[in-house]
């Protein structure tokens, strides 16, 4: 996200917070993010993509803190990558703030910022390359599978967990183990 709109980003964000998402006018935004209407009217055309963009923004300020995930500690390639996913899904879905705009959003549209948009994909497939790189110079990664494209398919596993139900860690390892891991992993 370039600067000005992240700065754009930055001030829907406060307005959501101060007078809720669906109060939020253009110009509440551009008040708060100190430009004119017409400068957000330049970068988004309506409410749902500054909701789309804030969640975006969010998601990469919860990367530091998903990569803050001790490799070190998991010998075990499948058990490394289900407690990363695990700790992933657990950490993005503790966000009060991205639950709120996910929430403000028609499902078809959640689903598609989560499951299939480049920004999160280049945020997921950064996370997850220390593993998926391990997994391929072991030759555990599945024949025909890249990095890439096994990280790609690891986002649309993310988006059906964080938006499903999972409120039960010890399930959540488990499925993730027993569906998640071998879709990319090979003995």
């Amino acid at each position: 996200m370039d600067a000005p709109t992240a700065r754009l980003v930055r001030g829907a964000r406060a307005a959501f917070l101060a007078r809720g998402i669906e109060a939020v006018t253009m110009a509440d935004v551009a008040r708060a993010a100190g430009v004119v209407r017409q400068t957000v009217y330049k970068s988004v055309s309506n409410r749902d993509d500054l909701v789309e963009l804030a969640m975006v923004q969010v998601c990469e300020e919860l990367q530091a803190e998903v990569d803050a995930f001790d490799h070190a500690a998991h010998r075990d390639l499948e058990n490394r990558l289900a407690e990363f996913l695990a700790n992933a899904i657990e950490v993005t879905a503790a966000s009060v703030e991205l639950a709120q705009l996910s929430a403000a959003l028609p499902d078809e549209r959640r689903w598609s910022v989560f499951g299939g948009s480049r920004p999160l994909e280049v945020l997921i497939g950064q996370s997850l390359r220390p593993i998926l790189d391990d997994a391929a110079a072991s030759g555990r990664l599945r024949p025909g599978a890249t990095v890439d494209l096994a990280s790609r398919w690891l986002q649309g596993v993310l988006t059906r967990f964080l938006l499903g139900e999972h409120d039960d860690p010890d399930r959540l390892r488990r499925e993730l183990r027993q569906f998640a891991v071998p879709s990319v992993l090979v003995d």
